[in-house]
């Protein structure tokens, strides 16, 4: 059988050795409580500011900062409470229609006024794909919507395709956010991606795509000042260099590090360290017009062969944790019968035989540096489809395509997008998401009959009964996803900076408003 090596790229010795000369190299002297230096860790998406283009994590963890949306959201919860934004009331006036009164005297980062024509056309140009930059937005969140209707300077009406049980939520998402139609049009979308004005509480000084960007306080806007002059990002993608100018307080804030480097940090002067496990699954989709995964019995026996417990405390150290189900228990609580996940290596043979399996290699790709772990999870889940009698090539690539010709195993995250039990399926499993156009994933008639229960419904028994019939359809019956677990990763920051997870928003968000960071004196 073949077996695949796990190397670990980087020594906790060499690390160690590391941080003690950074320690030794940083300078004595007051931290600067203005100005606030945060290194990132992801390349990939980092490349747009605009917040209907941008749905990735890199894009959450700025798209806050820079711009607004007509209805706020509470950060930190339960409950959920909603907030005025740019719109100061809202109201359905028929069964899918929602009026909404906009902020008088809202500027722009340009020193323009807002008017409901920038509503209209930040919104419109989304919710009718009119680029296909829009379609990832559109996917996910906004297939439901229909139009924008300009009433007069400070009013509008937003029209649904049905009954919109989630129109507040996915009106207060980041991607619902309202730039300047006339910026926008003078300089050309391509132009307005990098350099962007919005309506935040701070303003784009500079930008450069893949490497760092950075933020001044925006002093007219219509809310509570933020409470930074300045933010810099940068992106740096190597775990130990973050680590590493953390100590050396070359940086104040990072994210994104695996719990092994922990107790490097933890107890360490000055440096305050917060881990979360995110709302958010780890997952491979199984593409379903490509052999071998076509055949429905590979599928099922590839999720009957993975061991999640072992990949949690092999990969992991016990902190991430290994799904049950498609849901967040730890969010919404525990819901009986959402138990289909289950670990059965001998089911898993006994399915590869009856399979016809015929021996061509399974193609799992992985992509090196943008999941935590993910280059190793791949590693050790192809050992564990190997023991079952299912051979496996692995290949690391850099991005994807439109076209997956070829390829069985995409690696792909699923966050919980908004407060929601069912966000994540929502969002992810829709018939406008990219694994339908994309044709990995074929619904079936009577899954989308549970969806549509399950996204529109407003009686919450009918819509955990649809939920429910679903998880077991995907988990027996259609097979179209592998869980592996929700990620435990760090944030790690200098000690007297006091900031929590934004727990209302979705994974990845960082929150630097007024009221939701500070400083200890």
């Amino acid at each position: 059988m073949k077996r695949f090596r796990i190397t670990w790229l980087v020594s906790v010795a060499l690390l160690s050795a590391s941080l003690t000369w950074a320690a030794g190299q940083a300078e004595a002297k007051a931290p600067e409580t203005e100005v606030l230096r945060v290194a990132v860790a992801t390349v990939q998406h980092f490349e747009s500011l605009d917040p209907q283009q941008n749905t990735a994590n890199a894009g959450a963890q700025v798209l806050y900062s820079i711009h607004d949306t007509l209805i706020l959201r509470h950060p930190y919860g339960p409950p959920l409470k909603f907030e005025p934004g740019l719109a100061t009331s809202w109201r359905w006036v028929e069964p899918m229609v929602m009026e909404l009164k906009l902020r008088a005297g809202v500027k722009f980062h340009d020193g323009t006024t807002m008017s409901s024509e920038d509503v209209a056309f930040s919104l419109n140009r989304v919710f009718q794909k009119k680029h296909p930059d829009f379609a990832k937005a559109y996917g996910r969140f906004y297939y439901n919507f229909d139009r924008v209707e300009i009433v007069d300077s400070l009013t509008v009406r937003i029209h649904t395709k049905r009954a919109e049980p989630l129109a507040e939520i996915l009106l207060s998402e980041p991607n619902a956010s309202i730039v300047s139609k006339a910026y926008v049009e003078r300089v050309g979308y391509d132009a307005s991606k990098t350099k962007p004005i919005g309506a935040g509480p701070y303003k784009v000084v500079s930008f450069t795509p893949a490497q760092d960007l950075v933020l001044e306080r925006f002093d007219d806007y219509w809310g509570e000042k933020a409470p930074l002059k300045r933010i810099h990002f940068t992106v740096v993608p190597e775990i130990t260099s973050r680590i590493t100018a953390l100590v050396n307080k070359e940086i104040d804030f990072i994210m994104q590090i695996p719990p092994d480097q922990e107790k490097m940090l933890e107890g360490r002067p000055g440096i305050k360290v917060l881990g979360h496990v995110w709302p958010m699954f780890h997952l491979y989709a199984l593409n379903m017009n490509q052999p071998p995964t076509n055949n429905l019995k590979i599928r099922q026996a590839m999720k009957l062969a993975v061991d999640r417990e072992k990949l949690v405390q092999g990969l992991w150290g016990g902190k991430a944790k290994a799904p049950k189900a498609y849901y967040f228990p730890d969010t919404f609580g525990d819901k009986p019968g959402l138990e289909p996940i289950k670990y059965d290596p001998e089911r898993a043979r006994q399915l590869v035989k009856e399979s016809g399996y015929d021996g061509k290699p399974v193609l799992l790709t992985f992509l090196p540096e943008y999941y935590t772990y993910g280059d190793l999870a791949a590693q050790t889940i192809a050992e564990m489809w190997e023991k079952v009698g299912i051979r496996v090539e692995l290949r690391a690539v850099e991005s994807f395509s439109n076209d997956y010709t070829g390829i069985n195993i995409r690696p792909w995250s699923n966050p919980m997008y908004f407060p929601d039990p069912m966000a994540a399926l929502i969002s992810h499993w829709s018939n406008t998401s990219w694994v339908v156009r994309d044709k990995i994933f074929n619904p079936t008639q009577k899954r989308n009959a549970l969806f549509d229960k399950v996204r529109y419904s407003t009686d919450e028994n009918e819509r955990w009964e649809a939920y429910r019939e679903i998880l077991t359809i995907a988990e027996q019956d259609v097979a179209p996803w592998l869980l592996l677990y929700q990620p435990y990763e760090l944030f790690a920051m200098r000690s007297d900076i006091e900031w929590k997870v934004p727990n209302m928003y979705r994974p990845y968000l960082l929150s630097f408003r007024a009221g939701q960071i500070g400083f200890k004196k």
